[in-house]
Parts: structure tokens; sequence; C-alpha cells
């Protein structure tokens, strides 16, 4: 048998990639070939994109059901996806009877809905999955808070004020929509003001955000040139390592909905670089302004996580308003998605 010490080290950054475990195999198989020799192991760029455990690919369908007082009598979420859990914790994924918890997070939000139906049914694409930079919310809000600015616009509310309303009973969710709403000026925009509001109430803190876009019909670019985050984490230990965490959050967010995926053909995924693997740059930031409020007697919440979740829809919500009632609903938000949802409205 062979003595094994584990050095740990503390690395930031990985957003999901430190579980994968494949380098930490290579190192072991190329140690047991050398006894008594070092070995290190370096993955390429290129190693990293085509044997990743990738972000599930996800689909969602929501049916929401609106009764004669403009309220929202019944929500159904059906989400199809592959599974996280029932490869790397096997026996946690069977104690959930089947239910991937990290994949279908976020369905479950603060708000006041009766009747609402969250059903899972999981795929097996035979595509390795694994964390990302805030799992399951970081789609699902897209899903909860895309449809949640349909029905405010189907009953002529605004989106803002129909959030409040369903949120009666939660004075820190509120907060935060208030804040953002005063911080970005929500209640003095002008029609079709490009301007998209969303919160989350994921990793039990609250993260209200107002989007504001540029669009541009000739070349179908979507550029966010205001982002407003209003962030209640409970207790604020470290507030300016939070400021700094929300906004990363925040333009790590952009980047995936605005440019990233992977695509496969014939069993091999196509991309292998920043070259054909985009991320946003410098130029394409968008101001960002954020107010920390805290909440004196609450738990700490979570932050690393926590500003990805509402970026998405904020900028959906936002071309919505831009575009009269066009609607993304696909990440990353490409052209064709664009061209997509253009067409739906002009029918």
């Amino acid at each position: 048998m062979t003595d094994i010490d584990v050095h740990t080290t503390l690395i930031g950054g990985g957003f999901g990639r430190k579980y994968g475990g494949d380098y930490g195999l290579d190192a072991a198989l190329l140690a047991n070939a050398v006894p008594g020799r070092p070995v290190k192991v370096v993955w390429t760029r290129e190693d990293d994109f085509h044997n990743g455990k990738y972000r599930p690919l996800e689909a969602q369908f929501v049916e929401v059901d609106i009764n004669n007082q403009n309220e929202i009598a019944g929500w159904r979420h059906h989400i199809v996806a592959d599974s996280i859990m029932a490869r790397y914790a096997p026996s946690i994924f069977e104690q959930s009877k089947g239910i991937d918890i990290p994949v279908v997070e976020g369905i479950e939000a603060n708000y006041d809905i009766i009747n609402m139906s969250a059903v899972y049914t999981r795929v097996d694409t035979g595509v390795e999955v694994g964390f990302w930079r805030s799992v399951g919310p970081g789609y699902t809000k897209l899903a909860v808070e895309g449809m949640l600015d349909e029905v405010a616009a189907e009953i002529k509310a605004d989106p803002l004020e129909f959030r409040l309303n369903l949120l009666k009973q939660e004075p820190r969710a509120q907060a935060v929509l208030n804040t953002v709403a005063e911080m970005s000026g929500w209640r003095d925009r002008e029609y079709r003001s490009g301007m998209g509001i969303a919160y989350s109430d994921a990793f039990g803190s609250h993260c209200a955000q107002v989007a504001k876009i540029e669009f541009d019909p000739n070349t179908l670019e979507i550029r966010v040139t205001n982002v407003w985050c209003a962030f209640d984490p409970g207790i604020a230990m470290q507030p300016i390592n939070i400021e700094s965490q929300i906004m990363g959050g925040i333009i790590f967010g952009m980047s995936h909905v605005l440019n990233e995926s992977i695509t496969f053909a014939d069993g091999a995924v196509q991309e292998a670089n920043f070259n054909d693997y985009p991320v946003l740059r410098m130029s394409q930031a968008p101001s960002i302004e954020m107010r920390i409020i805290t909440s004196p007697g609450s738990k700490p919440g979570g932050v690393g996580e926590a500003g990805v979740p509402p970026i998405g829809p904020a900028i959906a919500n936002a071309f919505a308003s831009l575009t009269g009632g066009a609607r993304l609903r696909h990440y990353p938000f490409t052209s064709k998605q664009i061209l997509q949802a253009q067409r739906a409205i002009s029918r």
C-alpha cells in the first residue's frame, strides 16, 4: 500500500472546475509509474476545453395561470437536464430520490405564489457535467424572472411593482428591489427605456439588479451600458470583498449570457481556446453601481455566487423593454436568438 499525503492548496477562480478531479487522477497514475519522483500535471487550455465538466444543458418549461383578479393562481415549472450529483455523489442522488438539487435550485423563490408545481426529468446525454458558478440559479432565475416580466406585461403591470406585490411577506427582498429602483431611476424611466429588472434569493442572500442596454439592429449586438445592484447578505462581514465578488459575478454572468457556449459535433467539443470561445472584454464592461444593505440579526448569506443569477434575466427583460416585447429565453443571447425573438413579435 502506498502512503499518500494530500496538500490542500487555497486557490480562487475555479468556478466549479475544482470538482473535476481528472487532473488529480492523471497525477496519481503518473506518480505510480515513476515512484519516488515528484510529478506535476498541467493541463493546456485545449485539454481543459475538450475534457472539462460542462454546465448541464437544461430545458425549462414554465406555465402560469392568471385568474380574473390578475393574480398568479398556478405555476408549473418543469426542468429537463442531466444530473451533476448522479456522477459526483451517486449516494446523495439516490437519497434525494432522483432529484438533482444543484440543478433545480432557484425555482423555489420567495414569491408568494400558490399552487406551484416543480418537476425534474433527468436526461443522460453522455456528456459529463459539473458545477458552474451559481449552479442552478444561474439558469432557473432566467425562467422565473423572465416569466414574471411576461406576466406583468400581460396584465399591464410595472415589473417592479408586480414583484413587490408578490413579496409582501419578504421585507428584505422588497428592500433590495426598492433600493435598486431608486439607484437606477426606475420609476422615472422612459417608455422603451432599455432597462430590465430581476431579483434573486439564491444562496441565502437577496440580490436585485437593473440592467440598461443598447441594441444595434444592424450587427444584432446587445451592449450593456449600466448595471445597478442592491445586495443584502444579512451580515456584511467584509463589505469591500462583497462588492468585489458581486461585481465579478455580474461580469462573469454577462460574459456567459452574451457570448459563451460549448458546441459538440460528432461527439467532440469544437471550441479549443479563447479565439473561438469569446469572453467579455474590458471594453464591453458596463458601469456598475453597488449598494450593500445589512440586516442585523439575519444569518450571513452567500456572496461568491450570488451576483450571477439576476444579470441574465435583467438583460433579457431590458431587451424586451427596448424592442416592445421581444423575449430572449435561451443562453447565450446570440444573433440567432435575437432574430428569433424579433420574428416572434412581428408575426
